[in-house]
C-alpha cells in the first residue's frame, strides 16, 4: 500500500505521534545534558571553594606571624634604652602568649645592641664573644633560653642582613625540628643591626590538615612553594623529603610548575597514594609561599551528577509515553475533509511566513472544496511575481548594478512598489557616482572636489559625512605642510647654531694656549666644525629633511674635507665607493661627524708629507644593514686600544657618537688602518 492511499486518521496519528515523539527525545537530552553539566560545574565548584578557604585561613594563621616577627624588629629599632633583660622579658612574654609559636628571637651584630658584648661572654642567650643572640624556645617541650645557632650561613638572618627586607624562609630542620622562620631586620639609621623573628612548627599545619576531609574520603595535605611537602595525613615520612615532582606524574607535575608560579587549579589525575582517579584543587596561600592542595575521588564528587542524571531520564521517559498517548488521542479526533484543508493552509501560511512561497495548496480534495485550494493558489501566484521581482531588483543593487530597474506589468499598491523600487535605485546610482568621483579625488591628493549630491534621510548622513572628512583631510594636509616647515627650520637653526657654539669654544680654547702644536689641533677640530656646517647647509636647502640622501651628503663631505687639506691632497687619494642609501636625520648628522673625525685622522696622522697614501671610503646596505668602511694604507693605529681612554678628543667622539646611533666600530691593523662601523 502506497502512503498516498492511507486515510487521514492513520496519516495524522503517523505524523503527530513520530514528531511529538522526536521533539520530547531531543529535548529530554538537552535537559539531562544541560542539568547535568551545571551539576559538575556546581560540584567543582564546591571543591574549589572549599580548597579556596582552607587557603584563606592559613594565609590568615600566616599573617599573624608575619606580624609578631615585624613587632619584635620594630620594637628594638625605635627603643635606643631598651636593656637585655627587657628584651629577654618581651621575648619570653611573645612565646608565651602565642602558645602555636615554637620560639622567638632576635640577633644582633657584634656590639650592636649596646656595645657590651665583651661583658655577657658565654652567658645564657649569648655565644662565646658575648653577641646578644638571645632564642626563647620550646623545642624540647618546656620554655628554654638557648643562644641562636647557625646564624653564619642559615637563609634565617643572612638573607634579611642581605636584603634589608623581610624574610620568610622555605621549611627547614633546626635541631631535629621541621620549622619555617618568620624574620624581620632590625634596622637603625638606614643600617642593618641584626634581626627579630618567630619560628613555626610545621607539626600543628600538619596536624591541623590531616583533619581535612572532602566529600567521603577526599583529603588535604599542604606543599611548599618549590614543591616540598610540608603535610600529608597518611604518608608522615615524606614530610619534608618528598616534593610533588618525586612522583613522576606529568598532571602532578603540572600542578607542581603552576604552584611555583603562585596560580591557583586543579588536575585530573591518579592518587599516588590510593591509585585511584581523582581530581586534586591546589590553591596559593600568599603569605608564606605555600599551596593547600585538596584530593578528592572523581567518582564521590561526581556521584550526585549520575543520580541526578538517572532520575531526569526516568521521569522523560514518562514524559514521551504521556505525550505519545496524548497525541495519539489528538489526532483520532481528525478524521473531516475540512480539517485537512485548514491544516493544509496553516503549512501554506506558516511556509509564507518564512518566505518561502512555493508552496501550494493540494487540489486533489472532494469536489465541494476544491474551489478553495485553487482560488488560495491564484492569490499565491499574484503575490510571488512582485516579490520574486523586488528581489532579484534589490539583489541587482546589492551587488552594485544601479543601472537595474523593475520590468513588473502589474497594477495597483504593486505598481506603487516597483515605482518606489525605481526612484531609489535612481537616487542611490547618483548619490554614489558623486561621491565617488570624490573619494576618487581624495585618494589623488586632490580635495577641491566637493560633494554636489546629498540625498535625504541616511543618504544624507553618508554624504555629509564624506564632505566634512573631505575638508577634514584638506586643512589636515595644509597644517601638516606647515609644520613640516617650522620643523625644518627649527631642526636646521638648531643644528647650525650647534656647529656655530662648537666651532666659537674651540676658538675661544685656543687662545688659552701658546704652544703651536696645540694650537694648530685645535684650528684643526675648528676646521672640521666648518666643514659639517657647510655640508648641512647644502643639506638645508633639499626638500626632505626626514630622509635624508646620505650617500649624497657623504660625498659631499669628502669634497669638503679634500679642500680642508689642500698640503695633503696633493700627495693623498680619496677614493669613494658609495651606495644610494637614505636614513632619518638623527643618523644621518651623527654618522656624518663620524665620517668627518676619522678622515681627518688619516689625514693628519696616517700619512708623512711627501708620501703617496689613499684614503677609501665604502658605505652599503645589504639585508637591512648599513656598513661604513673607512680605510688609509699608512702608519696603522695602536692595536688593542680602547676608543673611549684614548686620549684623541675625536676618537672619543666617534666611539660615543656611534654608540648613541646604536651601531658598532671595529679596528683592524693589516697595511694601514680600517674602521668598520656597523649599523643594524
Amino acid at each position: 500500500m502506497e502512503w498516498k492511499d492511507l486515510s487521514l486518521k492513520v496519516k495524522l496519528i503517523l505524523y503527530i505521534v513520530v514528531g511529538t515523539l522526536l521533539v520530547l527525545m531531543v529535548s529530554t537530552a538537552m535537559t539531562i545534558s544541560i542539568v547535568t553539566s551545571q551539576e559538575e560545574e556546581l560540584a567543582y565548584k564546591q571543591a574549589i571553594e572549599m580548597a579556596r578557604n582552607y587557603a584563606n585561613d592559613f594565609n590568615g594563621d600566616m599573617e599573624k606571624n608575619k606580624a609578631i616577627a615585624e613587632t619584635i624588629a620594630v620594637s628594638m629599632s625605635s627603643y635606643d634604652s631598651i636593656s637585655r633583660e627587657e628584651t629577654n622579658n618581651m621575648l619570653q612574654s611573645q612565646l608565651l602568649h602565642h602558645p602555636h609559636l615554637l620560639g622567638t628571637y632576635v640577633a644582633f651584630e657584634p656590639d650592636a645592641f649596646d656595645g657590651q658584648d665583651a661583658m655577657f661572654v658565654n652567658s645564657s642567650g649569648h655565644d662565646a664573644t658575648g653577641r646578644f643572640i638571645p632564642y626563647w624556645n620550646k623545642i624540647s617541650g618546656s620554655v628554654h633560653l638557648n643562644p641562636l645557632l647557625g646564624y653564619d650561613t642559615l637563609d634565617y638572618y643572612q638573607l634579611p642582613k642581605k636584603t634589608k627586607s623581610d624574610v620568610l624562609t622555605e621549611p627547614y630542620y633546626y635541631e631535629g625540628v621541621f620549622i619555617v622562620s618568620y624574620v624581620s631586620p632590625i634596622i637603625k639609621d638606614e643600617e642593618f643591626v641584626g634581626i627579630g623573628g618567630v619560628d613555626v612548627s610545621l607539626n600543628y599545619l600538619d596536624d591541623t590538615i590531616s583533619d581535612v576531609k572532602a566529600f567521603d574520603s577526599g583529603y588535604a595535605f599542604m606543599t611548599g612553594n618549590t614543591g616540598i611537602l610540608v603535610s600529608h595525613p597518611f604518608n608522615k615520612e615524606w614530610i619534608g623529603k618528598k616534593t610533588l615532582y618525586d612522583f613522576n606524574i606529568p598532571e602532578i607535575s603540572s600542578a607542581a610548575d603552576n604552584i611555583r608560579g603562585g596560580k591557583s587549579g586543579y588536575v585530573k589525575t591518579t592518587d599516588p597514594t590510593t591509585g585511584e582517579a581523582v581530581v586534586m584543587f591546589y590553591e596559593p596561600i600568599r603569605t608564606g609561599n605555600f599551596s593547600f592542595i585538596l584530593v578528592v575521588p572523581e567518582d564521590e564528587m561526581l556521584a550526585g551528577v549520575t543520580t541526578l542524571s538517572n532520575k531526569l531520564l526516568e521521569i522523560s521517559l514518562l514524559s514521551i509515553i504521556f505525550m505519545a498517548g496524548a497525541a495519539y488521542l489528538i489526532a483520532m479526533s481528525f478524521t473531516m475533509p475540512i480539517r485537512n484543508i485548514v491544516s493544509d493552509f496553516k503549512d501554506i501560511s506558516r511556509d509564507a511566513v518564512r518566505g518561502k512561497l512555493d508552496s501550494r495548496a493540494k487540489t486533489d480534495v472532494q469536489k465541494d472544496f476544491r474551489e478553495i485550494p485553487m482560488g488560495l493558489n491564484d492569490i499565491l501566484d499574484s503575490v510571488t511575481a512582485p516579490v520574486r521581482d523586488t528581489i532579484r531588483l534589490t539583489h541587482a543593487l546589492a551587488e552594485g548594478e544601479l543601472s537595474e530597474r523593475s520590468n513588473l506589468n502589474v497594477k495597483g499598491e504593486f505598481r506603487q512598489l516597483a515605482n518606489t523600487l525605481d526612484d531609489f535605485a535612481e537616487s542611490l546610482d547618483t548619490i554614489i557616482k558623486d561621491s565617488s568621483q570624490v573619494l576618487s579625488a581624495v585618494q589623488s591628493n586632490d580635495f577641491s572636489r566637493q560633494v554636489t549630491v546629498y540625498g535625504e534621510g541616511d543618504f544624507r548622513i553618508l554624504t555629509e559625512g564624506i564632505e566634512k572628512t573631505r575638508k577634514t583631510l584638506s586643512e589636515m594636509i595644509q597644517e601638516r605642510e606647515k609644520i613640516e616647515e617650522i620643523r625644518k627650520k627649527e631642526i636646521h637653526h638648531r643644528i647650525k647654531n650647534n656647529l656655530q657654539v662648537i666651532s666659537s669654544l674651540l676658538d675661544l680654547e685656543a687662545d688659552k694656549f701658546t704652544d703651536e702644536n696645540v694650537i694648530e689641533a685645535f684650528k684643526e677640530s675648528q676646521n672640521r666644525v666648518i666643514s659639517m656646517a657647510l655640508v648641512h647647509e647644502e643639506l638645508y636647502r633639499s626638500q626632505d629633511m626626514e630622509s635624508i640622501d646620505f650617500s649624497d651628503y657623504l660625498m659631499k663631505l669628502v669634497n669638503e674635507l679634500s679642500y680642508s687639506y689642500v698640503i695633503e691632497k696633493e700627495s693623498v687619494k680619496i677614493k669613494t665607493d658609495v651606495e644610494t642609501v637614505f636614513l632619518d636625520m638623527d643618523t644621518a648628522i651623527p654618522l656624518g661627524m663620524v665620517v668627518n673625525e676619522l678622515i681627518s685622522n688619516s689625514f693628519k696622522h696616517a700619512f708623512l708629507p711627501g708620501e703617496k697614501g689613499e684614503i677609501c671610503v665604502k658605505l652599503s646596505l645589504e639585508n637591512g644593514r648599513l656598513t661604513l668602511i673607512v680605510r688609509d694604507n699608512g702608519s696603522g693605529f695602536p692595536e688593542h686600544v680602547n676608543f673611549m681612554e684614548s686620549d684623541s678628543l675625536g676618537m672619543q667622539l666617534v666611539t660615543t657618537l656611534i654608540s648613541q646611533i646604536g651601531g658598532t666600530i671595529e679596528l683592524e691593523n693589516d697595511n694601514g688602518t680600517l674602521f668598520k662601523i656597523t649599523l643594524s
